[in-house]
């Protein structure tokens, strides 16, 4: 529990969720912009870039909509946090394969997103590791 006092708390942003749709409106801003992918490559490697951050951030709001008061609902959540550091690794294994594959995706380019996929991973093992059934 919080050691806050209720009435002082404050409504925050959860940044495993708000960087999970950051992280997806850059990729598929990066994706979609010529100058980078251009539309020959789209096909093969941006729309599966694309499916694989949707997929995180659909696992990242399941994992977040889970109120766990029970071992079940707890386990439940785990599943999910999981599956996003999973959806994490993939990603990074699609990143690469963008800069082996097309000479104008660069590593510099894809700085920025890299740091933040790393930040989300991260960030994801360490409320898995303190998450807890709610009330004990």
């Amino acid at each position: 529990m919080s050691n806050v006092y209720v009435r002082n708390r404050k409504k925050t942003k959860f940044d495993v969720v708000t960087n999970a749709e950051k992280l997806q409106d850059d990729i598929t801003l990066y994706v979609m912009n010529e100058r980078f992918v251009p539309k020959k490559w789209r096909y093969m490697i941006g729309e599966d870039l694309i499916a694989k951050i949707d997929e995180l951030n659909d696992n990242a709001i399941a994992a977040n909509s889970i109120y766990a008061t029970k071992e079940k609902d707890l386990e439940t959540r785990k599943t999910y946090q999981q599956r996003v550091i999973i959806n994490g690794y993939q990603l990074q294994r699609k990143l690469t394969r963008l800069i082996r594959c097309v000479p104008s995706a660069t590593a510099s380019s894809l700085e920025d997103i890299i740091a933040l996929l790393e930040e989300e991973i991260k960030d994801i093992k360490g409320w898995r590791k303190n998450d807890k059934i709610v009330g004990q």
